[in-house]
């Protein structure tokens, strides 16, 4: 049993400020109930994390936390989310997008409660009645200051198995690691996150992937052993071997893309990032989008793996097949429609930058094209493939000069985009999907979406100029594609 400890808090730091704490301080000192403040509010405040944290968690002494919650909902216009009434925890969302979990003491006192906690610098406790104070009854804070994340039980896991993930995210999130015992237990426990449900795996990937440098963090998923049960399809590309163009086996390529990928970002222009840190669904950004399709990228290489008689190997198809595969992973792993088509569609066309220059020098027509079709995901999709060819380093692709050219190609392809955009804001549409079924008399459907298409890239080479061009121009290509 660790000392209990006690210790100020970091200067201008006061609960009580917050309307919901003190609410629900108030709120239980007339009803007989006793609040204690746990958990990642108090772990944040304490280690300085610039993040700004609107969820608290509180532990009821006196009482059921789940009657409370139901209690506190009802008297401040919150909605009561019951999580678990066996366990009797409770979750109140306010209108302020603030998010309170109350839960009953365990043992009947703080001091038995904090015991049952996750981890240590998670278990730190404030008392309203010493409101400058914070008492640490688990070594919590040595760890915090160490940045060291340290289970307060084996059984946590078993209770769980999301926090075998959440070690992780804490980790990533105090840019600190998890101490050696903690580590064994949660690889003795790995197989077992398949058990949580994946809205709530989801949280805790696409958090520890929206930080900046995980790259190591994502590798030590991997050795420990919880990458794989949550991406199965990872485990065949572990056959595949190391060959021509690759210095790596292809599991390893893949980790190895998530490194690159955090090196290329830190070389690009601010534009790149700020577009990175845009959300594609609550709490996931395209920067962890895109983390995890560096990650994805050739899972459709096992099955398209062949070894000609010449030693060469190839991967037919396999990211057309590999997109396949994605939209199977979004469908089990609950992704939301935009984040869905994301990754699907930087798995679908990660060669596509590199292809457009197989040939030699594209032509201005075929650039604009790829502009169009890859839109705003297209710095993405270049990083993509910047971190792919630099996971890329077999013999057949070590000459630095040729290397040099690819990746000027790919700078040119991200660079010219800011101008292909500046000019696509500024063009007028002149006709769209009505009046071009209206025109030809014909109903919705993908031919319309490919005659403004033509159109649009008719008017970028201003071959067309006005609306009355424009008719003619649809007709023409109507009657030249379609017409039987």
């Amino acid at each position: 049993m660790t000392k209990r400890t006690i210790v100020s808090l970091p200067p201008g730091v006061k609960p009580l400020q917050h309307l919901e704490i003190r609410g629900a301080v108030e709120l239980a000192n007339g009803t007989g109930h006793h609040l204690y403040l746990v958990g990642g509010y108090l772990r944040d405040t304490i280690s300085a994390s610039n993040s700004v944290c609107k969820d608290f968690d509180f532990a009821v002494e006196g009482g059921t936390g789940f009657a409370f919650a139901k209690h506190f909902a009802n008297s401040f216009e919150g909605h009561f989310v019951p999580l678990d009434e066996q366990n009797d925890t409770a979750r109140v969302v306010m209108p302020t997008g603030a998010v309170l979990d109350f839960s009953g003491c365990v043992g009947g006192t703080i001091a038995a409660d904090v015991w049952r906690r996750d981890f240590s610098i998670n278990a730190l406790v404030w008392d309203a009645t010493q409101p400058d104070e914070i008492v640490d009854y688990v070594g919590g804070l040595a760890d915090l200051d160490n940045k060291t994340v340290r289970a307060l039980s084996e059984t946590s896991f078993i209770e769980d198995p999301l926090r075998l993930l959440r070690a992780f995210r804490i980790a990533a999130h105090i840019g600190g690691s998890i101490e050696p015992a903690t580590l064994s237990w949660i690889q003795s426990h790995a197989c077992q996150i398949t058990k949580v449900a994946f809205e709530r795996i989801n949280f805790e990937l696409f958090n520890i992937l929206g930080r900046a440098n995980i790259a190591s963090c994502v590798e030590q998923l991997s050795q420990i052993g919880l990458l794989e049960p949550i991406f199965p399809e990872l485990a065949e590309t572990r056959k595949v071997t190391a060959n021509a163009f690759h210095h790596l086996g292809l599991f390893e390529h893949s980790l190895e893309t998530v490194f690159q990928f955090e090196r290329v970002l830190s070389e690009m222009p601010d534009w790149v990032r700020l577009g990175l840190a845009e959300e594609l669904a609550a709490g996931v950004t395209r920067l962890a989008a895109t983390k995890l399709a560096c990650l994805l990228h050739d899972i459709g290489k096992p099955q398209t793996w062949q070894i000609n008689a010449d030693g060469r190997h190839t991967f037919y198809s396999h990211d057309r097949l590999g997109a396949q595969m994605c939209e199977a992973i979004a469908e089990r792993m609950k992704w939301s429609r935009p984040l869905s088509k994301f990754i699907v569609k930087l798995v679908k066309w990660h060669l596509r930058p590199g292809a457009l220059y197989h040939q030699g020098q594209p032509t201005e027509r075929a650039v604009r094209r790829f502009y169009r079709d890859t839109e705003e995901d297209l710095p993405a999709l270049i990083l993509l493939a910047f971190a792919d060819f630099g996971a890329t380093r077999g013999p057949e692709l070590n000459n630095s000069e040729d290397r040099e050219t690819a990746e000027n190609s790919l700078i040119n392809l991200l660079t010219g985009y800011i101008a292909f955009k500046e000019k696509s804001q500024c063009r007028i549409k002149l006709l769209d999907g009505n009046d071009v079924m209206s025109l030809l008399c014909i109903p919705g459907g993908p031919i319309i979406g490919e005659l403004l298409e033509d159109l649009m890239e008719a008017q970028e080479f201003n071959e067309v100029c006005d609306r009355a061009e424009a008719e003619v121009f649809v007709r023409e290509q109507y009657f030249k594609k379609y017409s039987k």
